[in-house]
């Protein structure tokens, strides 16, 4: 991946979700037309969201999507409080899928510094990370 695909992946990625606007569409179709490993991560992205999509079965609260819609366009950051909230539940969440699987959490905690870096560089490639996990937790089943 280089410099240029770094650069244009929130743009496909608003492109994708249909909140980018006309030149920002126009740059992500672009570049997409002539870059082969973005066109795998929106495939990656777009089975990742039709899984997500055909497994929820309850509907939305009413008004759920103009508020997701008015908290991405703020762009707020994170508190720490939810940020701290969030690693409690994912360090949770790795020791019991570790336990469920039979995985020693030596092995987890080993791999740790991969994890953190991963998820320090979240808004480059989420894929990427998912699919840490998903070879992960693999490997163990």
């Amino acid at each position: 991946m280089n410099d240029e695909c770094t650069k244009f992946l929130p743009k496909i990625h608003e492109w994708l979700e249909g909140y980018a606007d006309e030149e920002t569409s126009l740059l992500a179709q672009l570049h997409l037309r002539n870059c082969h490993r973005c066109r795998e991560i929106v495939k990656e992205w777009q089975l990742i969201a039709q899984e997500i999509k055909s497994s929820i079965s309850v509907p939305t609260p009413k008004g759920f999507d103009e508020r997701l819609k008015q908290r991405l366009n703020d762009h707020q950051l994170v508190s720490w409080r939810e940020l701290a909230v969030s690693w409690s539940l994912t360090a949770f969440s790795v020791a019991a899928s570790a336990l469920w699987f039979g995985v020693s959490l030596t092995d987890v905690i080993r791999t740790l510094p991969q994890w953190v870096i991963s998820a320090i560089s979240w808004s480059t490639l989420p894929v990427q990370w998912l699919q840490q996990f998903w070879d992960f937790m693999s490997r163990w089943a």
